[in-house]
C-alpha cells in the first residue's frame, strides 16, 4: 500500500515549531500586559512626582510662615499655600489677632473658613474651642454650645476635648441646666481621669451640690 501523500493545502509542520497554549495566549494578550505595565510605571512616576511636589510646597509654606508676622504675613501664607498645615496655623493666629482687636465677626469667619477647609488639621480642635469662646463673647449661646460639642465629640482624643466639655458645663450651669451640667462634668472624670480638666470638673461638681443662689461655704481655719 502506498503511503499517503502530504496535503498540498495542509502542509506538514515540524512539531518543534508548533506553538503551545501558553505561547498562543501570550501572542494574543501581550499588548494588554504591555499596556498595563506602562500604566503601572506611569502611576508610580506620577505618585512620586506628586509626593515630591507636596514636600516642596510644604517646605516653602513652613519657611514663609516662620518669617511671617502680623495679618499681612499670615494672609500671604494662606493665599500662596492654601490647604497646608502652615496655612491653617496662620489662620488661627490671624483669628486670634482679630479677636484681640475686638473684631469678633471677622475672627469667627476666619476660623470657620479654616475649619471648613482643614477639618483634619492638627489644631482643628483648638479652632472649634476658640470659635466657641468667640460665640460666647457674642452672646450666641446656641452656636457656642455647638462649637464646644464639635470639639469634644469629633476630636475626643485631643487635649482640647475636655476643655470644651468644661466650657459646655459652665454654660449649662449659667443657663440653669444643672442636671445636664452635672452629667457633662462627670463624663470628664470618666473619659479623662488624672488630667487637670478632671480635677477642675471635680471642683465644679462639688459646687453643684450647693443649692443655686447660695454661696459655697467659706474655708475653715487652718
Amino acid at each position: 500500500m502506498e503511503s499517503p501523500r502530504p496535503s498540498v493545502l495542509l502542509p506538514s509542520v515540524d512539531p518543534a515549531l508548533e506553538m503551545s497554549d501558553s505561547d498562543l495566549f501570550w501572542q494574543e494578550h501581550w499588548k494588554k500586559f504591555a499596556g498595563g505595565l506602562i500604566a503601572l510605571v506611569l502611576l508610580i512616576l506620577g505618585v512620586g512626582a506628586w509626593t515630591f511636589w507636596q514636600s516642596q510646597e510644604r517646605s516653602a509654606a513652613e519657611t514663609l510662615y516662620s518669617v511671617s508676622a502680623g495679618p499681612e504675613g499670615w494672609r500671604e501664607v494662606v493665599e500662596k499655600f492654601p490647604g497646608t498645615v502652615a496655612a491653617g496655623n496662620a489662620q488661627l493666629r490671624w483669628a486670634e489677632a482679630l479677636r484681640n482687636e475686638g473684631q469678633t465677626d471677622e475672627a469667627a469667619a476666619t476660623l470657620q473658613t479654616f475649619l471648613a477647609a482643614q477639618p483634619d488639621h492638627p489644631l482643628a480642635p483648638v479652632g472649634w474651642l476658640s470659635l466657641g469662646e468667640i460665640r460666647q463673647m457674642q452672646k450666641n449661646e446656641t452656636a457656642a454650645l455647638e462649637a464646644y460639642r464639635t470639639a469634644s465629640g469629633r476630636y475626643a482624643a485631643s487635649y482640647a476635648a475636655p476643655m470644651a466639655l468644661l466650657a459646655e458645663a459652665r454654660m449649662l450651669i449659667a443657663g440653669g441646666s444643672r442636671g445636664e451640667a452635672k452629667a457633662v462634668l462627670e463624663s470628664i472624670g470618666t473619659a479623662y481621669p488624672q488630667t487637670p480638666a478632671a480635677m477642675v470638673a471635680a471642683g465644679e461638681l462639688s459646687l453643684l451640690g450647693v443649692p443655686a443662689g447660695v454661696p459655697p461655704p467659706a474655708p475653715g481655719p487652718n
